[in-house]
């Protein structure tokens, strides 16, 4: 989820931080946001779904996430977003959260549902290519734009073009809803006009630029200029600025629909979501698998000491705290 970020852990095998619990004495040392000492999602949850040596290891308040620092040595582990660049830069891997603690954080393309009424091929084009955008492939897209500096829309066509996705036959599962049709004709624009909108960060960015290219393949024109961050860009889509936008399951249902626990499965969150959305004329389509979840990351060199799960660390902790 774009938002509070999982953990951070500093083994201070030789290193004292000041200000730490138990004392600074040597021994994991977990980097935090200071949110995440309270939240239900956070240390309390840790403690309660893994291992109490969660809630009982030395915390450290930190400013950011620190991929860099887990890549040069100095950290064992950081918190990071699951699909952040940093993390396929410096070869790090995600921890399974093999509990479902974290709630799932996919998207969906977001479509107003008197656009959809209008034009409800929109689904069916889209929804093959949504399909193929796993979290190892926004992943990579996202270091291309981040990292390596590439323009958003040349990795964006590269991406549709190398698989092969640009021309893709439309598909729908079933003709939807009255007030959120899915019905795989017509599908072809005819020069209909459609503003898509994006949050302001590379990966949002790319997802729009997808759906650009392949609705113009099929004859539609879209604008892609609208940029915001929440909840300026939610007040947009509800309000008709733009006509559809990616979102994120647990940003809709926990920040613009008041779930306290979203559903840990990523279908059952989706469908919440739309189940809840519906009724308020927003109409979700196209589900992605990609998952843009709250993680911890370690080096991929060190998943042997430490695991390849939450579970496996916090049995670490419990032995070295």
């Amino acid at each position: 989820m774009r938002g509070p970020l999982a953990l951070a852990v500093l083994t201070a095998v030789s290193l004292l931080l000041p200000g730490c619990g138990g004392g600074g004495s040597a021994g994991p040392v977990v980097c935090i946001m200071s949110e995440f000492r309270t939240r239900a999602d956070g240390v309390p949850g840790l403690a309660k779904t893994y291992n109490s040596a969660y809630g009982t290891a030395s915390y450290k308040d930190i400013g950011s996430t620190a991929e860099a620092g887990i890549a040069s040595g100095q950290c064992a582990a950081g918190e990071v977003f699951t699909t952040d660049s940093a993390v396929a830069a410096h070869d790090l891997y995600v921890l399974r959260d093999d509990k479902g603690l974290f709630p799932p954080d996919n998207v969906g393309l977001v479509v107003r549902s008197p656009v959809l009424q209008q034009h409800p091929g929109i689904a069916a084009i889209l929804a093959p290519v949504a399909a193929r955008i796993t979290t190892d492939e926004i992943t990579r897209m996202n270091r291309a734009v981040e990292v390596d500096k590439r323009a958003v829309a040349d990795v964006a066509r590269q991406w549709l073009t190398n698989n092969a996705l640009l021309d893709a036959a439309p598909s729908a599962a079933g003709a939807g809803t009255a007030q959120c049709p899915a019905g795989a004709a017509p599908v072809e624009g005819g020069g209909a006009q459609l503003k898509i909108g994006s949050k302001a960060f590379a990966e949002e960015e790319l997802l729009a630029a997808i759906a650009k290219l392949v609705l113009e393949r099929h004859g539609y024109q879209v604008d892609d200029s609208v940029h915001a961050a929440d909840p300026a860009i939610d007040r947009a889509l509800r309000d008709g600025t733009i006509d559809m936008l990616w979102q994120y399951t647990g940003t809709e249902l926990q920040e613009f629909l008041g779930v306290k626990h979203p559903p840990a499965d990523l279908g059952a969150a989706l469908e919440e979501a739309r189940s809840r959305d519906e009724p308020n004329g927003l109409c979700w389509t196209a589900p992605a698998p990609m998952n843009d979840t709250n993680g911890l990351a370690i080096r991929s060199a060190d998943r042997s000491r430490y695991g390849d799960t939450l579970s496996a660390f916090g049995e670490y902790l419990a032995s070295n705290h």
